[in-house]
């Protein structure tokens, strides 16, 4: 049995395939269910109502803020039709939109540049501008930037875009640009008041010390089994969630063209997913 409950469709800003094309990827691939967790957007979910739910558990991953890191929280068997949902997706989009200025200005300052937000959005007419199309713009009007090299002659496993973001954009990275994000406990009280289950996505990317982990007493679970971790990690966020009683999750955090060496499916998990998934089957049944 093989599950991956870490899944962006097109409605995250980064994302771009449908809700078809991802049940279709995951019968190609052999995966027997899959969750979608757009970026603080639950749209997908009602699409996926058209399939076997038993195919599918209604999703979401919101940013939030704990101490000084942005958590990624994946929202699992959440009531997505909650009024939350849309107020979260309402405020992310806003934030967003504000910041989109702010990180040209930074982006031209730290790399000598002359980008203006018209440029950029005649070359990507009616969409979102986020740090995706400024850094494909970047790529593509300046390919002989010394500090771009990295990125677009990298090795056929990375992901571009993606890495540049984890250098450049992070928190404590020169090119942050802060955002109003609420509170990962917050965040946990939605999704338990939704009757879902709080997972913890890629801690090893995005988490400074499992110890902060710890201290989340309201988390429900911890995504061990990535497509970022390699097994040294898998093991070693396996180990955590056992000591600290967390449920074990899975998730490739598929996004399609702009993570291109991620498959669906494809979470770092060695053998059958069977074990953690009953258990995270049985939680949110629970909750209901």
């Amino acid at each position: 049995m093989k599950a991956d409950l870490h899944i962006h469709t097109k409605y995250s800003f980064d994302g771009e395939t449908s809700v078809s094309e991802i049940f279709s990827m995951a019968k190609k691939n052999h995966v027997d269910c899959i969750a979608l967790t757009d970026h603080n957007d639950v749209r997908a979910n009602i699409d996926a109502g058209a399939y076997d739910r038993s195919l599918w558990i209604p999703g979401i991953e919101i940013d939030c803020y704990y101490k000084s890191s942005i958590y990624h929280i994946v929202g699992l068997g959440i009531d997505y039709n909650s009024v939350i949902y849309r107020t979260i997706a309402s405020n992310y989009l806003n934030e967003l939109e504000r910041i989109m200025n702010i990180r040209i200005h930074v982006f031209n300052r730290l790399f000598d540049l002359k980008m203006h937000i018209n440029q950029i959005r005649n070359k990507y007419p009616g969409k979102l501008i986020t740090n995706v199309e400024i850094t494909h713009f970047m790529f593509d009007q300046y390919p002989q930037h010394p500090q771009f090299q990295k990125y677009l002659r990298s090795r056929p496993e990375a992901n571009p875009i993606a890495d540049f973001y984890w250098d450049f954009c992070a928190i404590g990275k020169p090119g942050y640009v802060k955002m109003v994000l609420p509170d990962v406990r917050d965040v946990i009280h939605y999704i338990h008041q939704t009757k879902g289950i709080a997972i913890l996505a890629h801690p090893m990317i995005s988490v400074k010390s499992l110890e902060d982990v710890a201290e989340l007493k309201s988390l429900d679970g911890i995504e061990a089994y990535c497509s970022y971790h390699d097994q040294q990690q898998c093991l070693r966020v396996e180990r955590f969630a056992k000591d600290q009683k967390l449920l074990i999750s899975a998730g490739s955090d598929y996004h399609g063209k702009n993570k291109p060496s991620i498959v669906l499916g494809d979470t770092h998990e060695k053998g059958s997913s069977e074990e953690w998934f009953i258990q995270i089957k049985e939680a949110i049944a629970r909750k209901k």
